[in-house]
This record gives structure tokens, sequence and C-alpha cells, in this order.
């Protein structure tokens, strides 16, 4: 939920050059406010309701990030991560949950995921994710 979607000064994090980002969530306002703080920072982002249509739209090298929520019906955000990591082991991945004590009680194996982030969180919050996500974009 980044309810707290106030526009933070770029600049505190560095400037991550514009990445094609992948949104996958099954609730419509967190997608949403998830495409307009990207959409500020200068990022394209597309969204996919759920893990499957997340897979069809996905091609290696389509997407410089996907950010997937943990609790999807069907498909959840560590099964989805698993299948792209298969397709494209380099591809960053951030997992959004509100849950992330029990993502590792029910994955005791290593995440297939770069960067977790919990629900609620702030614009500050995603901007920091990005900057430990994409290091060299970040000035030194």
């Amino acid at each position: 939920m980044v309810y707290d979607v106030v526009m933070t000064d770029t600049a505190l994090f560095g400037n991550i050059s514009p990445k094609r980002v992948l949104v996958v969530d099954d609730a419509a306002t967190v997608p949403d406010a998830v495409h307009v703080a990207l959409a500020h920072l200068g990022h394209r982002v597309e969204i996919a309701s759920d893990g499957a249509m997340a897979l069809k739209m996905f091609q290696p090298g389509k997407y410089d990030l996907v950010i997937t929520d943990y609790l999807m019906p069907n498909l959840d955000g560590v099964q989805l991560a698993h299948s792209l990591k298969r397709q494209a082991p380099a591809l960053p991945i951030l997992l959004l949950s509100g849950y992330t004590s029990s993502i590792v009680a029910e994955h005791p194996e290593p995440l297939p995921v770069d960067f977790v982030l919990a629900k609620p969180f702030s614009m500050k919050e995603l901007q920091q994710a990005l900057a430990v996500l994409f290091p060299t974009d970040s000035p030194a």
C-alpha cells in the first residue's frame, strides 16, 4: 500500500536511470500507486493483475525490474519469481508483502527475489529499494 506517496527528492537516493518495470498485484490500489510513484521517477510501468498474466506478458529483456506482491491467488509472488528467474536469472525482482515473517516460514529455501519490501511502505523506502537493486545507477 503506497499510501504515503509523497514525492521525495530523488537526489537523496541517486538518479536511477529510467527502467521498464512490470508491477504484479491482484489488488487494484497497490499497482496504481506504485505506477504513479515510479512514473514520477521517470520509469515506464506495465501492470499485471496476477502471476499468470505476468507470465504471459513476460519476455526476457522486456523488463528491467519486476515488482510483485507475495499473496496472490493461484501463483504467489515467490512462485512467480522462480518462473521468471528460470527465464532471466539476472532479472531483479522486488517482492512486496504485508506478511514478511510468514514468507520465511513458508519458504525455508533461499528466496528467488532480490529485495523484500514490507507493506505498507513509503516512497522513500521504494526509492531506497531501487538504489539497492540498481547500485551502478547511484552516485558513488
